[in-house]
């Protein structure tokens, strides 16, 4: 297994993640960081409202990565123990892998921070699953019935007729698997320079579109989210929080309307990926530091 960390734009007053932290080695484990460096974030427009472009970050992740399937995810991410042993097994090829997203509230301001497994064991705030966001007495976000319904009729049933595909669409920016190939085929997630939010869903349907087989793990096989600042990230409870504070900077995002235009025109075409991006995602051209932690530097 390689654990592939993309540093982007770090900041100059603080030691690099390959030496800020102790790196476990061993014949099955292989860490690797690759540097995209403050002068080549700042060639992207709104580099100074978005210290991270989170997409594109991927794409280099990708792009460098060896392995045959490639997992997209985050740093606040923790898998559960059944998600992590799945892993283990023969994936299929040609498959893309969701899985549902659980928010759990760690202190993280504690020190040492609280081990993996008693984070794990923590209860729930809210699940986003196939079928949407839900909290543990089973009420939904106010938005709910809105979203699916309009979902349901813009992009699928005026174009074929019928129930959605199982696109689980839901939190997919934390857990999106599958091979290389696929990737390579999509070209990455959409590069644009802008908040994340809706690019990584966009991926999923182009991955439909081009006839991968989507595969929805069951709990407990799922993904848990540390919650962290309000307004940060989405959640139902911060969404208008984050929004304004990208607007009042003048940072561009997807809005709903925004992904379901763009959504439509993927379904719209023939069978294929139809990427957004050209030959040169994922910084190909660019020149990037690798780094083994306590190895070479190439």
């Amino acid at each position: 297994m390689e654990l592939l960390l993309v540093e982007w734009n770090p900041p100059g007053d603080r030691a690099p993640l390959a030496e800020m932290f102790s790196w476990p080695r061993s014949e099955w484990f292989e860490p690797t960081i690759v540097v995209v460096p403050p002068e080549v974030h700042r060639t992207f427009p709104h580099a100074d409202g978005l210290p991270l472009f989170q997409m594109i970050a991927k794409n280099v992740g990708i792009r460098h990565a060896k392995a045959e399937f490639v997992l997209c995810t985050n740093i606040d991410i923790l898998f559960s123990d059944e998600l992590f042993a799945f892993l283990q097994r023969d994936l299929k090829p040609g498959a893309l892998y969701r899985v549902d997203r659980y928010d759990i509230e760690a202190d993280l301001d504690s020190t040492p921070l609280p081990p993996p497994a008693e984070c794990r064991a923590l209860p729930w705030l809210r699940a986003h699953q196939l079928d949407g966001t839900k909290y543990p007495d089973g009420r939904r976000p106010p938005w709910y019935a809105w979203a699916r319904t309009r979902l349901n009729r813009t992009v699928w049933e005026t174009l074929h007729g019928g129930p959605l595909p199982s696109l689980h669409t839901w939190a997919c920016g934390d857990f999106t698997l599958t091979t290389k190939e696929v990737w390579e085929g999509m070209r990455g997630y959409a590069e644009w320079p802008m908040y994340s939010f809706h690019l990584d869903s966009l991926a999923l349907v182009q991955a439909y579109r081009a006839g991968v087989e989507m595969i929805n793990l069951s709990p407990p096989m799922v993904a848990y989210h540390l919650e962290h600042g309000k307004g940060s990230g989405w959640t139902p409870e911060g969404q208008a929080r984050l929004f304004e504070r990208l607007d009042a900077a003048g940072i561009p995002h997807l809005t709903g309307a925004d992904y379901d235009r763009l959504a439509r025109d993927v379904l719209r075409k023939g069978r294929g990926f139809h990427p957004f991006n050209g030959p040169d995602w994922g910084l190909a051209s660019a020149s990037l530091r690798v780094m083994k932690p306590g190895g070479a530097v190439s």
